[in-house]
């Protein structure tokens, strides 16, 4: 039997989009997009973010100057509502994606646990 993964992994990506915690990231997110201001502070956190993350891969210190202009934006984000409810949904999204992804590595773990004997009430095999 041929099991082509990527086809189920095409379908759940179709199902994905049907899902409540989707629509509700996406109605979250158009929200957001109608308050200008909190858009345009979510945008400037999402660029000044994504810096700071590709400063830290390339293994480049942040200075104090950049660190606090995060943590700034940071703080101004966690006061707007529409920004607060768009990070709610995300949330619940994330918590399905990731028992998804248990669900899918379960095999793994499984193969694995074997090689793990105080998981397996002490016994060595």
């Amino acid at each position: 039997m041929v099991v082509n993964i990527y086809d189920t992994a095409n379908e759940m990506e179709r199902q994905m989009r049907e899902t409540q915690e989707f629509q509700a990231l996406k109605e979250a997110f158009a929200e957001l997009k109608k308050d200008e201001d909190a858009f345009g502070t979510f945008q400037k956190f999402q660029e000044k973010q994504m810096q700071a993350q590709q400063k830290q891969m390339q293994g480049v210190q942040l200075t104090e100057e950049e660190i606090k202009e995060v943590q700034d934006l940071a703080k101004e984000v966690g006061q707007k509502d529409a920004i607060k409810n768009l990070m709610v949904k995300e949330r619940q999204l994330d918590d399905m994606i990731q028992q998804i992804s248990k669900t899918i590595t379960a095999p793994i773990a499984e193969l694995y646990r074997e090689a793990m004997p105080e998981q397996n009430g002490g016994a060595e095999k």
